[in-house]
């Protein structure tokens, strides 16, 4: 999805899709181009505009996470919206205080994990709308803060772990807004649909932290070098690289697969020079001017796993010299039911690298689709 003024031909899904800010999103997304927009909430929503596709959501209900997540084809926008409040509550009620984190972090949880290889083959975006509660709890909402609080911590997590994936995390930091939930709070709110619009404006623009009425807006001088971000930044840090992994399920038995992993001919279009059979084999792999590398079998462990080191490398459409020189290419294959499973890392093929997002796509055709055509029918899929 390009970083522009605009969701042009977009795919958008907005959870609390019937009402308040939920309501003003989706129809932000109609007016900003989406091409459609799945519309969760706990009813149907009935929508004139025909690029609304209407889901039953509900978050407390792990079935219907699922089965919401499993009718969306494709995704470039998750807005995870839909959230639970209540003014009174003292903590001394503990299934009381478990409500709002059930629906305002758990179930959005579960509903982006559902979500993550549709937002991953489309290099798409998550939006957690949060709450200034979440920094300072509001003492008439303290179950309500705490799931916020929560909810944001789970924002920075997601931000790092599916950026490995090119998913990029946002979150709307939102102060008092004209709904139901804030009514109750008897505090001048800024209204749904001008909230509503600096959040797409945020994430168009690509923050991290989206501060979208005039109270949360107090907080954005200086937030990108504070403490927060500072902090959030050096932990990200300790993750190890992100090498890229795509993981199938097939039919075969390991066996089979690692026999089949070891005959690229059959599977990686181009031209092929060499063998692949046993262990200090090396093989050419060249496709047209684009793509040359050349690939030495570090380890066959029949059943369990094929290894290539790749000696040299020259890819044309990239400037990095000799991008996937040094890396290493790992299939694991493991039982899996009456079939295996099969995941593919390559290691050192990280975003840093220039060729990635063409090379990611490119395994995701290889591995993804054509090895696995190649394992359970014998024949492969060319480019």
């Amino acid at each position: 999805m390009s970083i522009d003024h605009t969701l042009d031909g977009s795919t958008v899904l907005v959870t609390g899709a019937n009402r308040g800010l939920g309501r003003a999103l989706l129809e932000e997304a109609l007016r900003r181009g989406a091409g459609r927009v799945y519309a969760a909430a706990h009813t149907r929503l009935a929508h004139p505009d025909d690029r609304v596709v209407p889901l039953v959501l509900e978050l407390r209900d792990p079935a219907s996470i699922e089965a919401a997540a499993g009718a969306v084809t494709d995704l470039d926008l998750l807005v995870n919206n839909a959230g639970i409040g209540a003014v009174g509550d003292d903590l001394t009620d503990v299934p009381l205080v478990l409500e709002p984190p059930q629906v305002n972090l758990l179930g959005p949880l579960a509903l982006t994990n559902h979500l993550v290889p549709a937002l991953s083959a489309s290099r798409g975006r998550v939006l957690n709308v949060g709450s200034v509660a979440a920094l300072a709890a509001l003492p008439v909402m303290p179950s309500y803060s705490i799931s916020k609080a929560a909810a944001m911590s789970l924002t920075q997590a997601q931000r790092a772990l599916l950026g490995r994936r090119g998913i990029r995390v946002h979150l709307a930091v939102a102060g008092p807004i004209d709904t139901d939930m804030s009514r109750a709070l008897g505090i001048p709110s800024a209204t749904p649909e001008t909230v509503a619009a600096a959040i797409v404006d945020g994430v168009l623009r690509g923050d991290d932290e989206i501060f979208p009425d005039p109270v949360s807006a107090t907080l954005a001088a200086g937030w990108d070098s504070g403490t927060v971000k500072t902090l959030e930044r050096a932990n990200a840090a300790l993750l190890p690289p992100a090498d890229f992994t795509t993981t199938f399920v097939v039919s075969k038995p390991p066996a089979d697969v690692v026999a089949a992993i070891s005959d690229p001919r059959g599977w990686w279009d181009g031209e092929i020079t060499g063998t692949a059979d046993r262990p200090d084999a090396e093989f050419t792999y060249r496709y047209a001017d684009m793509h040359t590398s050349v690939q030495r079998v570090a380890e066959i462990v029949p059943g369990e796993r094929v290894v290539w080191d790749v000696t040299s490398s020259r890819l044309s459409f990239v400037d990095e010299p000799e991008p996937w020189t040094g890396t290493r290419i790992a299939f694991d294959v493991a039982p899996d039911g009456d079939g295996s499973r099969v995941t593919l890392v390559h290691h050192g093929l990280v975003p840093a690298r220039e060729c990635y997002d063409q090379c990611s796509a490119g395994w995701e055709h290889v591995a993804g689709r054509s090895l696995r055509e190649f394992i359970e029918t014998g024949q492969g899929v060319p480019f």
